[in-house]
C-alpha cells in the first residue's frame, strides 16, 4: 500500500485531477492548501508585516493545492502518476508544474479504500465458507 502525494503549483488543473484519479479507480482523496518553503519565506520575509497582513487579506500568496490518496496497488500508482503527469503537459521537471511522490504505507485504518478491502475479505471468507465438497 502506498501514498500518492500531488503538489500542483498549476491549481487550475485541481478538478481535472481529481476526475482523472476517480476515472482510474481511485477511491478518495484529501486536498489541502499548501505552500513550497520558498514562497512562505519570500511572501514572509520580503514583505513589511503590514503589507503582509494586507497580503494575507488580499489572497496575494502563491499557495499550491496537494492531494494525497492511499492507493493499494504499485500498478495503480504507477498508472496514476503517469497520467497525471500526461494530464500536467507531460514533463514535472519543468519549473513550477508541481511534484509528485509516494510512500510506503504500513498501516492503515478507516476511509474508503479501508471499507473496500474489509468488504472484499469479508466476500472471500463467505465464499469460502460456502464451498462444499457436496455442491
Amino acid at each position: 500500500m502506498y501514498v500518492l502525494f500531488i503538489v500542483l503549483s498549476e491549481t487550475e488543473y485541481i478538478s481535472e485531477v481529481l476526475i482523472k484519479m476517480r476515472q482510474l479507480g481511485i477511491r478518495g482523496a484529501t486536498v489541502i492548501e499548501s505552500m513550497g518553503s520558498r514562497a512562505f519565506e519570500k511572501d514572509v520575509y520580503n514583505v513589511p508585516v503590514i503589507g503582509n497582513f494586507m497580503k494575507s487579506l488580499d489572497g496575494d500568496a502563491k499557495t499550491n493545492k496537494t492531494i494525497f490518496s492511499v492507493i493499494e496497488r504499485e500498478e495503480q500508482v504507477e498508472r496514476v502518476m503517469e497520467k497525471i503527469e500526461a494530464l500536467l503537459g507531460g514533463d514535472l521537471d519543468q519549473p513550477h508544474k508541481g511534484i509528485m511522490f509516494t510512500l510506503p504505507v504500513k498501516h492503515f485504518r478507516g476511509g474508503e479504500l479501508d471499507r473496500h478491502i474489509e468488504s472484499r475479505e469479508n466476500k472471500k471468507l463467505l465464499n469460502k465458507e460456502f464451498k462444499s465438497e457436496y455442491y
